[in-house]
Order: C-alpha cells, then structure tokens, then sequence
C-alpha cells in the first residue's frame, strides 16, 4: 500500500511539473502538413503529388535493394573493387537526389512564401533514404 501510495504522488508530481509544456504549441508529427495551414486548394494538389510519387518511390526502393545486394556482392568477393562500389553507391544517391528534388521542387509551386519558411524547417523528413 505504502508503495501505491509513492507511486501515486511520484505520478502526480511528473505530470504537475510537465502540465503546461508545449501546451500551447503545435505539436508536428512526422511529414505532417498540418502545421502549414494549407487551403483545401493546396492540400489536394499536395495529395495529388505524393500520390503520383508513390509509384516512383517504390521502383526506386526496388532498385536501390537491388543495388545493395550488389553492394553485398562486392563485398563477400575476394577482390574488393572500389571503382564499381563508388559507382553503385553513387548512382543509388544521385537517383534518390532527383527524386527528391523533383518531389520538392512540385511541392515548392503550390506553397506561399510563408508556409515555404515553415516547410524549410522540418525538411530533413523528407530526404529520401
């Protein structure tokens, strides 16, 4: 009982201490655009962008398992070759870069000068890996 009881209190002082962090402020979740105020104009010319990116998306997933088992190959023989490395590692970084560039540069169009400042800042969730 007596172990409740600290519980209880220890419980109780955590959540008196932290009762009004961020109580006020917008909580952003991950590629969440909530945060840009977008009108329902932008947010379904947005919606529409990541849905025709979808499908780029997932061949470029494929292709960059594919190259990474190629990585793997090179890896495991007996002779490293480390022209053909770089090559594969670079092309998977290139294909990536454009995608997100392209990605970007449609997004970019349809935000405001303000909510461009505001997407600025959480911009490294929408890198590619």
């Amino acid at each position: 009982m007596k172990i409740l009881k600290i519980f209880l209190i220890l419980s109780s002082l955590y959540l008196f201490l932290n009762a009004d962090d961020g109580h006020k402020k917008y909580k952003h979740s991950y590629k969440n655009l909530d945060f840009l105020h977008l009108n329902s104009n932008q947010l379904e010319k947005i919606k529409t962008i990541l849905i025709d990116f979808k499908k780029e998306y997932k061949e470029f997933y494929e292709y960059k398992e594919k190259q990474e088992d190629l990585l793997e190959d090179l890896i495991v023989n007996k002779e490293f070759d480390e022209k053909q490395y770089l090559k594969i590692l670079t092309d998977i970084k290139i294909k990536s870069a454009n995608l997100e560039v392209s990605r970007l540069k449609k997004i970019h169009a349809i935000l405001d000068e303000k909510q461009r400042e505001e997407f600025a800042q959480y911009l490294e969730e929408w890198e590619i890996e």
